[in-house]
């Protein structure tokens, strides 16, 4: 028998080299052969973190989802000490107790029950009212001649000291006066979660649409009674559609929303300066661009490699403008850009974000999540065309719009995160809208957006949700960590991967079809294990639900074929041999694990490392290493070193090479 000292000096001296490099080396996968559409996996390229927040919601429609946002617009004018709340232009700028059962309710009734009862790792965001007033009283529709300021109201104020010099912050505040204060507000969430609850905090709500100038002899109308005679009709709304011209009737301004966004969020500072404070939290690309007309709006700052197209000045300069005041205060401010992104795409003379399901609908729906990110993908709408030009004002050009967000955020503020605290396709309870919404989660995931919360729910919403977050019916999640995966065909299909650090035995690919015919694929997968089965979850048009299906046993080297049906979601749980060899207890078989078997060797642990390493069956522990065989794989593998091959192209050589061993 070859000496085995010798053998283990050898192979360690390979190996070394191996690990101080990187273990983290994929094997080459197989050519699945020829397919419709290939998907290429690669663990070791595009690594990130995948923040749970982004499988969030609004008021807790989506079942398992991991955040729960309270906003909307009844937040903005959302009194939380007495629970009084105004619906705005939604509902005849109505004042009344519709965040809560009655005027006798605890403080911050509204985010109780979302506090109370988040799951563990669930995140809450509570919107924090910034425009000036909120509800004083639930007495109905504010009219024309109670407009903010009067008694129907009550100010809002960032920090109490500046009213009441000296006094302390209390948990059951005072109804009486007339301010509501947001330190107050934060002082009170921080003491009702539970230590080390994840309880955001967001600037108010789709800030644009606050309120305008009104015009002479505007009213804001009666609720209307269509049972009388003659029926008093619905009033219609502001000029401007704005949503609380009652609370704040002209329109913002940059400079208002910069030292509001200073002041509250340093408020809220001032209790937690751990909190997370979501900023900006615009309703759409005019918010993003000019605050929705603002009177002081600019285009500036520039980028310092020039501007493009598209430029979203108020991010811009809001993120300059708040960076300012953070490098003076020697703190973060705002944590977040919150943004909501309802796409502007019509079909058959309908915005796709309601429930039509026409073809021309569900055909622009399935592609309408590009624009979050793809630059050669134009969607036909006013934005496209009048926003993000190309060449020529109207034009049409590439949205990509996480990029975009990304690239202000690079050069204006880093380190600020992204969320979408509002969004939704449409087709709540069609199989499009389960494509649209898994493609979403995807595309957060990978793209490193911080939050996203759905707007709405629906049967195959919250499909597209299990996929991510319950494929199994038994809490089956993808991984916690983004892998790169392509597509040779964005048009037809989109694919994520993820990989699971609780379990890295386990990779997890979704795989979406667009088109309304099914789709062969090629998956190949690099990886430094070796995978040999897949799990196969789907949701078609059949069913709202994942349904399993047989499994695939992958037979190629982390490469095989799957058919997706028709418009559908796929997910597939690919698991890796049950190698043995595992001496260093980190569920991976590799080079790190022959450094600690030569810490204490023995033949036939020896043979087990071999076996995992190379992925293949059981052998006795007792079998010796054939003198001949042996001796040929470590003077090959040093002839290797020798020749200056690379660290995969030496793992993949050391993989196949135990295989012939073993089978030698």
């Amino acid at each position: 028998m070859w000496n085995l000292c010798c053998f283990g000096s050898a192979i360690a001296a390979i190996l070394s080299s191996l690990v101080g490099a990187s273990m983290a080396l994929a094997i080459i996968p197989d050519d699945p052969g020829p397919a419709q559409v290939q998907f290429t996996i690669n663990a070791s390229q595009n690594v990130k973190a995948i923040s749970p927040w982004i499988y969030g919601t609004n008021f807790g429609t989506v079942p398992n989802a991991m955040s729960n946002r309270i906003g909307g617009n009844r937040l903005t004018g959302y009194n939380w000490e007495n629970n009084a709340s105004n619906a705005g232009g939604d509902w005849y700028h109505h004042s009344d107790f519709g965040m809560a059962t009655g005027p006798n309710d605890p403080p911050g009734y509204a985010f109780r029950s979302a506090i109370q009862n988040a799951t563990d790792g669930e995140a809450v965001l509570v919107t924090v009212p910034m425009a000036g007033y909120v509800a004083a009283d639930g007495n109905g529709t504010v009219d024309e001649t109670e407009i903010a300021p009067s008694p129907r109201w009550k100010e809002v104020v960032p920090q109490k000291s500046t009213i009441y010099p000296g006094s302390s912050l209390s948990t059951s505040p005072n109804k009486s006066d007339g301010y509501v204060f947001t330190d107050e507000l934060a002082n009170w969430v921080e003491d009702y979660k539970a230590p080390n609850q994840p309880v955001f905090y967001s600037l108010d709500n789709e800030i644009g649409l606050w309120g305008e100038t009104l015009p002479p002899g505007w009213q804001s109308g009666a609720e209307p009674r269509p049972w009388e005679n003659p029926p008093v009709p619905a009033v219609p709304p502001t000029s401007g559609g704005r949503t609380h011209p009652t609370i704040h009737p002209f329109n913002p301004s940059f400079a208002e929303l910069r030292d509001k966004t200073i002041a509250h969020a340093g408020a809220i500072k001032d209790v937690n300066p751990n909190a997370i404070v979501f900023g900006g939290v615009g309703y759409g690309w005019t918010d993003f661009t000019n605050l929705s007309d603002a009177p002081d709006a600019v285009t500036n700052p520039s980028h310092p490699a020039g501007d493009e197209t598209g430029e979203m000045h108020y991010h811009e300069w809001l993120l300059q403008q708040v960076h300012d005041a953070e490098v003076a205060q020697g703190r973060k401010l705002m944590d977040v850009l919150d943004l909501h992104w309802y796409t502007e795409v019509y079909a058959d003379g309908q915005r796709i974000t309601g429930d039509v399901t026409t073809r021309a609908a569900v055909a622009a729906r399935v592609q309408a999540t590009r624009s979050l990110w793809d630059p050669t993908y134009v969607e036909d709408s006013w934005i496209s065309q009048w926003g993000t030009w190309e060449g020529n004002p109207g034009n049409n050009g590439p949205i990509k719009l996480l990029p975009r967000v990304q690239r202000d955020i690079d050069d204006f503020n880093p380190g600020t995160k992204i969320a979408i605290t509002e969004y939704n396709y449409g087709g709540n309870n069609h199989i499009s809208g389960a494509i649209a919404q898994a493609d979403a989660l995807g595309i957060f995931g990978r793209e490193g957006v911080f939050a996203a919360n759905v707007w709405g729910g629906g049967t195959y919403i919250n499909g597209a949700f299990d996929m991510y977050l319950n494929y199994d019916g038994a809490g089956g999640t993808f991984g916690s960590t983004s892998i790169e995966a392509e597509t040779s065909s964005i048009a037809e299909s989109a694919v994520y991967a993820s990989i699971d650090e609780s379990d890295p035995n386990r990779l997890l690919v979704v795989a979406i079809n667009r088109t309304g015919e099914e789709i062969t694929t090629g998956i190949s997968v690099a990886h430094d294990q070796i995978f040999d089965l897949a799990e196969v979850y789907q949701l078609t048009g059949s069913s709202p639900n994942p349904q399993r299906v047989a499994d695939i046993d992958i037979d190629l080297l982390n490469a095989f074929q799957y058919t997706m049906p028709a418009y559908s979601v796929t997910t597939l749980v690919l698991h890796a041999t049950n190698l043995q060899g595992d001496f260093d207890d980190d569920g991976d078989v590799d080079g790190h694990d022959f450094l600690a078997w030569q810490r204490n060797p023995s033949v036939g642990d020896l043979v087990d490392w071999q076996n995992g390493y190379g992925d293949i069956s059981q052998i006795s522990a007792t079998v010796s290493v054939p003198e001949p065989t042996t001796a040929g794989l470590v003077a090959g593998l040093l002839i290797l070193f020798g020749m200056g091959r690379t660290n995969e192209q030496m793992r993949f050589t050391l993989i196949h090479s135990f295989r012939r061993h073993r089978e030698s």
